[in-house]
């Protein structure tokens, strides 16, 4: 795990750099891309998926990086808020 974050995390803010010349100017080149240890989290029922499906389409909205969970190009939002294609394939939950 340790490995793959190092990997991705320089890949990320290439993209990020490239791609989204602001998304710097609210934070460091410095700031970790991902958290510093790896926990495991078990979902055994629809209630927690969803909850963490809906976490993970806030993120980019906490960070300032869009107005709406649908608007992030990175994210599987649009499909659960409108079916929108979005490049991979989904299976709704339930």
């Amino acid at each position: 795990m340790k490995q793959w974050k190092q990997r991705s995390s320089v890949k990320i803010k290439k993209l990020m750099k490239n791609d989204l010349p602001n998304y710097f100017s609210t934070t460091s080149e410095q700031d970790p891309v991902w958290q510093p240890r790896y926990y495991s989290f078990n979902i055994f029922s629809m209630n927690k998926l969803q909850e963490k499906i809906s976490y993970m389409h806030e993120n980019p909205v906490r960070a300032g990086l869009v107005a709406h969970p649908g608007d992030w190009a990175f994210s599987s939002a649009a499909f659960y808020l409108s079916g929108k294609s979005v490049g991979v394939p989904i299976e709704s939950p339930g």
